[in-house]
């Protein structure tokens, strides 16, 4: 009876490997392009004209707390777009991302209320502005100076909601 108990629990764990979904990303595919993906977008309103960028959504805690960890690259004008439930003090680190980025806060009003440029990748300090945000968005390092993005810049989120 042991045995046979056995041979179907083995059979089972067999039959049901099948049914794992892959994990891995489709071919041709990379985290570097899975903002891409999305058709999620957050459109800048400078004094340089309009700046679109291509947002992956993080807008749980699970999503919120790996952000954009362990990616060796991010495509240009792609990023990442922090949905948080209220506005508050948003404060991050750089634990375990390995790129430089720029956070760009955003109140409940679609205003730039401040920027972190540059923050330096595998580090533990807190990047905060101090200010109340309710959307945080990381891009590469040093886009928020070339685009001329700061304080008082309206932006435009689409497909995020």
């Amino acid at each position: 009876m042991r045995s046979t108990l056995a041979a179907a629990l083995a059979a089972l764990a067999v039959a049901c490997g099948g049914c794992q979904h892959d994990v891995a990303p489709p071919a041709g595919r990379t985290e570097a392009t899975a903002a891409a993906d999305t058709k999620a977008t957050a459109v800048f309103h400078g004094d340089n004209g309009d700046v679109v960028v291509h947002v992956e959504i993080a807008d749980d805690d699970r999503e919120r707390a790996h952000g954009l960890m362990n990616r060796k690259e991010m495509a240009q004008n792609h990023g990442m777009v922090f949905v948080f439930p209220r506005e508050s003090v948003q404060s991050f680190w750089m634990k375990n991302t390995l790129i430089p980025l720029d956070m760009i806060f955003v109140d409940h009003s679609f205003n730039v209320v401040g920027v972190v440029e540059n923050a330096e990748p595998l580090t533990l300090t807190d990047r905060t502005i101090g200010v109340p945000s309710m959307y945080v968005i990381e891009v590469n390092g040093g886009f928020a100076r070339e685009n001329a993005i700061a304080a008082g810049t309206h932006v435009r989120l689409t497909g995020v909601f």
